[in-house]
């Protein structure tokens, strides 16, 4: 029982080479050649690229370049555009949300001042631009009752007269949100 067995062992082990080696293509084959009809794979040709795989005569196809839009009639700084590539959105990207311009018409920018006149409120001497907190015994003016009526939203602001502007301020923080200049 003992050769059956040996023998058994040998024939088994003897099958799995042999399938092992016919799986194996014998080295002088030939690589099939690629299904294009154009030569031989890249890999066939020791890493260089095919030829003709570029398209000649075309150019840049992205959709953007330096954040900027990449199409006719695109726009050329707009908001898109990353701020290392655009100074104005750098500009942008450093002013405070609270020191973004008011939404106020060149209209309504003339008539808070004509009315800010009348009231002949005195000038403060105070360095302050839009977004800077005033100290808190700043002295702060109501808007003027017509301005207030015309324009609904600048009702919960104050203003203090500065050297040629006006300033917007909000009063419960002291913050100056806008200007409006006076010449």
């Amino acid at each position: 029982m003992r050769p059956i067995r040996s023998s058994l062992s040998v024939f088994a082990l003897l099958a799995a080479l042999g399938a092992a080696a016919a799986q194996q293509p014998p080295s002088s084959q030939q690589a099939p050649a690629n299904p294009q009809g154009d030569g031989p794979f890249k890999s066939q040709q020791n890493g260089k690229e095919e030829p003709g795989s570029h398209s000649s005569g075309v150019t840049d196809s992205a959709a953007f370049v330096d954040g900027k839009l990449n199409v006719p009639g695109a726009p050329a700084d707009s908001q898109t555009v990353p701020a290392k590539f655009s100074t104005r959105n750098a500009a942008l990207d450093l002013l405070p949300i609270m020191g973004q311009p008011l939404p106020l018409t060149d209209a309504q920018k003339q008539r808070i001042v004509e009315s800010i006149a009348k009231a002949n409120s005195p000038v403060v001497q105070i360095n302050a631009k839009p977004a800077d907190f005033l100290p808190t015994d700043t002295m702060l003016y109501d808007m003027p009752a017509d301005v207030a009526a015309d324009i609904p939203w600048v009702r919960d602001l104050k203003y203090l007269r500065l050297a040629g502007k006006i300033g917007l301020v909000r009063a419960p923080n002291m913050v100056m949100v806008g200007e409006i200049p006076t010449k």
